[in-house]
Order: structure tokens, then C-alpha cells, then sequence
């Protein structure tokens, strides 16, 4: 009795795990899935690259999916076949710049398109970490012009998040097919669910990203790394005299398990340039550095190698900029250029405006709450303005001061240190033209008077 028992449990078990249900779909290598919003003036675009996509089409290692959102138009699912653009899914009109989308789409492929590797693909316009302002191409990332409404920078954070619990594991491959997102910025609100990101430090061509050029490189087992290497020589090659022609293009992939010490390495340089007098030094670099279609973006390593390049720098700057170019070098595993206009990108960019003024959202974001990079634009901004009056004062100029002194009540840290900068320069090194002395006195105590409430 007992023997017949354990055959019947055993032939039980093996009927258990032969037994497939009809519509459970196999477990592929890879699935790529693009978030293909282009209800926005990319709209043609966004046709062009779903009929690149079916030239190679699915195959029995690899899906390829598409959540297309046409211009003035309904979305719908698509299943990509070699020539063939299958409707799987209407979707109605729907808000692609609504992050919940981007998640609700994960799920459908997580469900239908199952694999061991994912990359998903946000396609539109793009400006890193921005919202959106008033041109709306280097404004936020998948824009949709129906709604008006866009992801911000963290809403991406929380959808990346989202995305990997419903995959069970990290985002392989987190691509960008948009303008300026390959940032400090970006990169940090998704580094933790995020294994490669691959994106653009610049403006991208029209065309975008040469899809039948990179999925021809998909190969089964292919391993992230692989993946990310392929997608970045592709995208370059295409843009080199290949299929999309010649034209100005960046694209590098992030290694995000080699990120944290991108972030503090960045946090040591921020708290150097803080200490002593480096505004002029950070100035004369910002006028040389790599800058990108929105010129508060700068390359990070460009930038560190042009501070070290400066006179007078000190130690602790050079040490800083060291680990800087270090870790970004380690983290960048493939970092493509073609043009001119672009030959300094390294790879990563960063924000820092040349003005120093610090846009006011920018405070907000998860980078700067962990860092101290917005904290030194500020301090960078008043040093500078207190070595311009310092500046004037000595030249025999009193049109700095005199601002100074009418806007102190609105700027008192501003007026604090250039007050102690000023005690200093007049009354230790005795820059003080005589040709000024009365009017600068005068001055000099009302700001005084200002700074200490009187």
C-alpha cells in the first residue's frame, strides 16, 4: 500500500512539472521594451524607429515590445515581428507622461513577454533633471502634448523603483532615447534598481537610436555588459558615415554598481572648492569646459581635468579632481563621440552654470539632498560676488559696492563676506586707492550697519 502511494505521488510530481498552461509564454534571454512616446513633433520619428525594430524583429531568444503613443492619436502595444508591427493591445488615448503608465506597461511585458534580461527604453525629448520650462525640447523626458504633462526626475526614481519590484530584479538595461539625460543627476535617482544605464550627455539626432543596427547585435546569452558595449558602438557607428549618415552624436553606458563612488567623489571635490578662494579657478574652467544643448550641463571629467589645469589650484582640489576623473573613468565603461562640437565629452555630465546661479528646483532633488554640490554653487556665487567688489574697490571703482550696500538687507550673507573680504583687502594689504577713501568709508560702514542690523 504504501509502495503504490509513493508511485502515484511520484508520477503526480513529474505530470505536475511537465504541464505548461497553454498561454504561459517562454522565459527569453532578453526583452526590450520601448516606451515609445511619441505623442509630441517626434511623432514621425517614432515610426521610423518601430520599422527599424522590425528589420531584425523577435526572435526565439529575444522580444521586442513597443507601447507607442502617436501624435494626435491612440497608443497601442505593439509586438515587433521580423517585418512585421503586431497590434497586441489597444490603449485609447492615454498620458505617456504620467510615470504610472511606464509602470502599468511594465507590468503587461513582465507578464507577457517574460525573460532572464530587460531593457526598457524611454523615448522622447529629454533634458536630464529639469521640469518643464518654456522650450520644451530641453525640458523633462517623455513629454506628451495631449496632456501636457511630463515624468520629472523624480517621478523616474520612483518608477525605476516600481518597475524592478515588479520585474524581481534590477532594470538591465535602462536606456534613454532622448536629449541630455546622461547626467549626475539622472543617473542617481535611478542607481539603486538600475544595473546599465545607456544614454546621450548632448542633444540626440532626430533619428534617435539606430535600432536596427543594435538588436543585429543581440545575441543569445548575451550578458548586460554586452548588451550596454553593443548598444553604445552601434548607436556611434550609425552616426559615423553609417546607416543614419553623419551627424553629431554622444552615448556612453554607466555601470551602476561602480556609481556610489562617482557620487562621492563628487561630494569630496563640491566641499574642496567650498574652502579657500577657488571662484576664479572654477570660473576660468567653466569657460572652457564641454558644455551640452542646455549649457548649464557640463562634462564632469572635462571640468575636473581643465580645474587641475589651473594656476594656483591647491592640493586638496587637485586630490579631489583626481578622484573624480578616477571614478567616473571606472564607471563608464564605453563612452562614444562623433562630430566636432562634442570631442571633450568623457562620458557623464553634471550641472553647473557658468553664471553660478542656481536654479531653485534644483535644491530638490535626491542628488543634491545627498550632496553637497548645490550647496558649493551657492557659496561659489557669493565668494564671487564679494571678489567683485573686492575687485572694483582696489581699481579705484565704488559701482560694486554701491550695489552692494542698496541690496544688503535682501543679501546678508552676500554682505557678511564680502565685508570680511573687504576689512581685509583695505586694511591688511592696503588696496585702498586714496583717490576713494571718503566715499569708501562711508560705504564700508553702512554695509556694516546692514550686516548687523542697525
Amino acid at each position: 500500500m504504501k509502495r503504490v502511494s509513493s508511485i502515484i505521488v511520484v508520477v503526480t510530481l513529474l505530470l505536475c512539472a511537465a504541464y505548461t498552461p497553454a498561454n504561459a509564454a517562454a522565459v527569453k534571454d532578453w526583452t526590450v521594451a520601448v516606451f515609445l512616446n511619441a505623442d509630441n513633433n517626434l511623432d514621425p520619428f517614432g515610426v521610423e524607429d518601430q520599422q527599424e525594430m522590425a528589420k531584425v524583429g523577435s526572435s526565439d531568444f529575444l522580444n521586442i515590445v513597443s507601447l507607442i503613443d502617436r501624435e494626435h492619436g491612440p497608443a497601442q502595444i505593439n509586438y515587433i515581428e521580423k517585418n512585421n508591427i503586431k497590434k497586441v493591445k489597444d490603449m485609447g488615448e492615454m498620458d505617456m507622461g504620467d510615470y504610472r503608465q511606464f509602470v502599468e506597461f511594465a507590468k503587461f511585458v513582465k507578464e507577457n513577454y517574460p525573460a532572464k534580461h530587460y531593457c526598457f527604453t524611454i523615448w522622447n525629448h529629454g533634458s536630464g533633471w529639469k521640469n518643464k520650462g518654456t522650450s520644451a525640447i530641453y525640458r523633462g523626458i517623455s513629454y506628451d502634448d495631449s496632456s501636457n504633462n511630463h515624468i520629472t526626475n523624480a517621478q523616474l526614481g520612483t518608477a525605476v523603483a516600481e518597475v524592478s519590484k515588479i520585474l524581481g530584479q534590477k532594470i538591465d538595461i535602462l536606456n534613454f532615447d532622448a536629449c541630455l539625460m546622461q547626467m549626475v543627476e539622472v543617473a542617481h535617482a535611478v542607481k539603486d534598481n538600475v544595473v546599465y544605464m545607456v544614454a546621450s550627455e548632448e542633444l540626440e539626432p532626430g533619428k534617435g537610436a539606430p535600432y536596427d543596427d543594435i538588436l543585429r547585435g543581440v545575441k543569445a546569452g548575451m550578458t548586460p555588459q554586452a548588451y550596454a558595449l553593443n548598444w553604445v558602438n552601434a548607436f556611434a557607428k550609425s552616426y559615423n558615415g553609417g546607416s543614419q549618415g553623419f551627424d553629431e552624436s554622444t552615448q556612453s553606458a554607466l555601470d551602476m554598481s561602480k556609481f556610489g563612488p562617482v557620487v562621492d567623489s563628487v561630494n569630496g571635490l563640491a566641499k574642496a572648492l567650498m574652502t579657500g578662494k577657488n571662484t576664479m579657478i572654477v570660473k576660468a574652467a567653466l569657460a572652457k569646459v564641454q558644455k551640452f544643448g542646455d549649457p548649464g550641463n557640463i562634462d564632469l571629467v572635462h571640468f575636473a581635468e581643465l580645474l587641475q589645469a589651473q594656476t594656483g589650484v591647491d592640493t586638496a582640489v587637485k586630490t579631489a579632481c583626481d578622484k573624480v576623473i578616477a571614478a567616473v573613468k571606472a564607471a563608464i565603461i564605453i563612452n562614444k563621440v562623433t562630430g566636432s562640437t562634442t570631442k571633450n565629452s568623457k562620458g557623464l555630465a553634471i550641472y553647473l552654470p557658468a553664471n553660478l546661479v542656481l536654479e531653485s528646483k534644483y535644491n530638490g532633488l535626491c542628488f543634491a539632498k545627498a550632496t553637497m554640490w548645490d550647496e558649493m554653487i551657492v557659496a561659489l556665487a557669493k565668494k564671487e560676488a564679494a571678489e567683485r567688489v573686492v575687485a572694483g574697490v582696489a581699481a579705484g571703482n565704488l559701482d560694486e559696492m554701491r550695489s552692494l550696500v542698496a541690496e544688503a538687507a535682501q543679501n546678508p550673507e552676500a554682505s557678511r563676506l564680502a565685508l570680511q573680504e573687504l576689512n581685509f583687502a583695505v586694511y591688511s594689504e592696503n588696496l585702498l586707492p586714496e583717490s576713494i577713501k571718503g566715499e569708501f568709508e562711508n560705504l564700508f560702514e553702512a554695509l556694516k550697519n546692514s550686516v548687523s542690523g542697525k
